[in-house]
């Protein structure tokens, strides 16, 4: 009986554990509410069955247990004998009187006593076992007979339930959770030493990783060159010899083991600025529409971290979400207040648009402002400089298609009857042939529309 109440408390425990996670989502997920609701209530039902069977449980166990024959009085006659010779013979026969008169008085009460015969108690309870779908445990419950049936119904919701807040939990985590890399890790393993000591000389970097929102950390971004800079240098090395299999005149590839690593090297420290520039341009072309979004939600009395954690769990701003993200770890893992926590993340976004509009959040709300108003004015202010920047960006692209027409289309045609020319008169230029001078000249002309294409890049706002 104890075992059984004692798996029933574990059961329980284990169901108030999963109850309490689910409490969170539902408080956290407005999304799936519902969902969360119909689970927590099909484990309170299983909770209910539970403890039902507790007072059964109870009942079948008795205090009153059959005294084991060792501890059985003996009789008085073998008490006698073990008396010791030194009791007065007065005292042995007084003994004897108690002894006989005790006996009488229980045989008189031995006949009005009448042995009643008792059916044996038919168990109410019945022990159950099952495998739990979402976590593989076998678990013993015991519950009362009238309340299985229902209780299976309860177990199959809550199972269900759990399987799919597992899966929910997956998808909604998927894009934070960052399991270790183990590139990063056998790249420290090896140069974390080194890392370590040289990070101070990259503050650049290490304020680019930040603002590029990359998760890695500077020793381990360093560790991580170096060990590619490594497999470059080595790559470069076979192409070398495999080279000079081929021919030893290919020895003038000497450089190809420093060339890689020198393009490892350029790649490593440019990537962090570059996406941190890319992300710059994401957040200009999110921040009009999410202010208009967060205005629309302040409208409806919501207090302003649910606003942050609305934002922050839309995939149509996954920039913006990003920072938001930030603003509520703060509050809710750090412990600041929602003024503090605001001009924290404003003081290190790249964007000084939103760092603006953190700002003036934070004094919005410690002066007690009205907070729709303010996003109102904010996004006709963002919507303004969003379209403006969009004209500049159409003037400039008008600008480039006529260098563009004047340089890569009309130049190569005077080049082309120019060499034509050079060609029937048999003459040439700085020692060189007409082929040799057209072959320049159209390199000339693929590196330059590889410049005008990567400068209209960088240009180019987001559309």
């Amino acid at each position: 009986m104890f075992e059984d109440l004692k798996r029933n408390l574990e059961q329980e425990k284990k169901i108030i554990m999963d109850m309490r996670a689910i409490a969170i989502g539902y408080r956290n997920d407005p999304v799936n509410r519902a969902f969360y609701g119909t689970s927590l209530k099909a484990l309170a039902e299983q909770l209910d069955y539970l403890n039902n069977a507790v007072p059964e449980l109870l009942k079948e166990w008795s205090p009153f247990a059959e005294m084991p024959e060792s501890v059985v009085a003996k009789p008085l006659v073998a008490e006698r004998k073990t008396l010791k010779p030194l009791v007065a013979k007065p005292e042995i026969k007084k003994l004897d009187l108690i002894a006989s008169r005790d006996a009488g008085e229980a045989k008189k009460l031995a006949g009005k006593l009448k042995v009643i015969e008792t059916a044996p108690i038919e168990k109410k309870t019945v022990s159950m076992s099952y495998v739990s779908p979402a976590t593989n445990e076998k678990r013993f419950i015991t519950i009362n007979k009238e309340d299985r049936k229902n209780f299976l119904k309860t177990l199959k919701l809550s199972e269900e339930a759990l399987e799919g807040v597992k899966k929910i939990k997956e998808e909604g985590v998927g894009a934070d959770a960052w399991k270790p890399n183990m590139y990063i890790v056998f790249s420290s393993k090896y140069f974390g030493r080194f890392s370590d000591k040289w990070s101070r000389q990259f503050d650049e970097v290490s304020k680019d990783l930040k603002n590029a929102n990359i998760p890695i950390l500077l020793s381990s971004y360093l560790s991580m060159a170096m060990m590619s800079c490594c497999i470059a240098f080595v790559f470069g090395v076979f192409m070398f010899l495999l080279l000079l299999l081929f021919s030893l005149s290919n020895w003038i590839y000497f450089f190809l083991p420093f060339g890689f690593v020198g393009l490892t090297m350029f790649g490593f420290y440019f990537y962090p600025s570059s996406e941190a520039s890319s992300v710059h341009k994401s957040v200009s072309y999110e921040l009009p529409f999410s202010t208009i979004h967060m205005a629309a939600i302040a409208g409806s009395n919501i207090t302003p971290v649910k606003i942050f954690k609305i934002i922050a769990a839309s995939v149509e701003y996954p920039n913006i979400g990003a920072e938001m993200k930030k603003i509520v770890v703060q509050i809710e893992v750090y412990g600041y207040d929602i003024v503090t926590s605001l001009k924290n993340v404003a003081k290190t976004t790249s964007n000084k648009q939103l760092a603006e509009l953190f700002s003036g959040l934070a004094t919005n709300i410690s002066s007690g402002g009205a907070l729709k108003n303010y996003l109102d004015k904010k996004s006709e202010s963002f919507l303004v400089d969003y379209r403006l920047e969009r004209q500049k960006y159409s003037a400039l692209a008008g600008t480039f298609m006529d260098v563009y027409i004047s340089i890569l289309i009309a130049a190569p045609l005077v080049l082309m009857m120019m060499f034509i020319v050079m060609n029937v008169a048999g003459l040439g230029m700085g020692g060189l042939g007409i082929t040799s001078l057209m072959f320049l000249a159209i390199g000339a002309i693929v590196v330059t529309n590889i410049v005008f294409i990567v400068v209209l890049n960088m240009k180019q706002p987001r559309m």
